[in-house]
């Protein structure tokens, strides 16, 4: 990889970091700049070290991991879900997660970690998570939703969710759709975990 040097003005020192790119995101130019920072950054890892699969969709599990890297979350974890191998390398996050209340599961202490996460869930992680992190959103209105067609298909549990995180940009839809049911491609999550690092340390 390319090294690249940048300088704060924290420091004297030039802090040097290895700029990641893979072989297989050439043809996403919409997310290709948010995967490359963040896999410099080392908080989304690709599948090897050539290919990052983009279109594949995101895990419950691997989600979680993303969100609490980007907002550094961490608190000592004395229990997890009942699915959650302990030496799965995603068990630690998910542990932090349920600790914190991000992560409510599914019912029955389990929460399916391998299962495709839906829109709406990751919308409702990351609302709660910035809210642990004290970076909670501004609140959302309908008025926020009123312009996507499919908003009445957005669970009761997250209305609140994904209107605050469209209100603050962090999610923008389809122009029409919010599509709340829809799963998550690696490369649609690392461009909204993009967005919320920037959010928080662009500032």
């Amino acid at each position: 990889g390319m090294v690249t040097f940048t300088t704060t003005h924290f420091s004297k020192y030039a802090v040097a970091f290895v700029k990641k790119t893979f072989d297989d995101i050439a043809n996403y130019a919409w997310a290709k700049k948010e995967i490359e920072v963040m896999a410099s950054k080392g908080i989304i890892n690709g599948t090897s070290a050539t290919t990052f699969n983009p279109s594949a969709d995101i895990t419950r599990a691997d989600f979680i991991v993303l969100l609490a890297r980007a907002l550094g979350l961490d608190t000592e974890v004395d229990d997890n879900f009942s699915d959650v191998n302990p030496d799965a390398y995603y068990a630690k996050q998910v542990g932090i997660a349920r600790k914190l209340g991000i992560a409510k599961g599914s019912g029955n202490n389990e929460f399916r970690p391998n299962d495709k996460i839906e829109r709406q869930e990751m919308m409702t992680l990351i609302d709660r998570a910035l809210k642990v992190a004290g970076k909670g959103l501004a609140k959302g209105t309908e008025a926020d939703l009123a312009g996507f067609a499919d908003k009445d298909m957005i669970a009761s549990y997250a209305t609140d969710s994904v209107a605050a995180l469209v209100k603050s940009g962090i999610i923008k839809g389809d122009g029409t759709n919010i599509n709340p049911l829809g799963n998550t491609t690696r490369a649609e999550a690392a461009v909204v975990i993009y967005r919320i690092y920037n959010a928080l340390y662009s500032k």
